[in-house]
């Protein structure tokens, strides 16, 4: 199950959104190296505390895998945001937010403290994140990809 690559990708040091994506990346052709590069960016909710890098990247995930690409298709682009969506509420429905500040804070870490960051790995509160994005993604992607 992709939930498991994805939280493996994190255990051998990969952030969440990299994670993330480079579980997914194969059932796109996407070379897992320009994944991971591709969504650095997102951790730490584009390191501002912000939207979840684990969300982030599974919106990519969802764009690749019902977004229009270049053919102008309102219901394609409809069902993207549509499960989009979807993964928000069921993201919120588990950690009541999507902002990664508000998650490290309800978890006993100051998101503004770069030593407490740092135990994050320790911690492993972005397993269980990471974990449920890919579960949630799994679900809105049909199982298999």
């Amino acid at each position: 199950m992709t939930d498991h690559t994805a939280v493996n990708k994190l255990l051998e040091g990969y952030s969440c959104s990299e994670s993330i994506l480079m579980a997914y990346a194969p059932y796109f052709d996407l070379p897992p190296e320009l994944a991971g590069r591709l969504a650095a960016g997102f951790s730490g909710g584009f390191a501002q505390g912000k939207t979840c890098g684990a969300v982030t990247a599974a919106t990519v995930v969802i764009g690749l895998k019902f977004g229009p690409g270049l053919t102008p298709d309102p219901y394609k682009k409809d069902l993207c945001l549509i499960k989009i969506q979807e993964l928000f509420h069921r993201f919120e429905k588990r950690h009541y937010t999507t902002n990664c500040g508000k998650i490290l804070t309800q978890s006993g870490v100051d998101p503004k403290d770069p030593e407490q960051i740092k135990q994050l790995r320790q911690k492993k509160i972005c397993n269980k994140i990471v974990y449920d994005a890919a579960v949630i993604l799994d679900d809105l992607l049909g199982e298999k990809v």
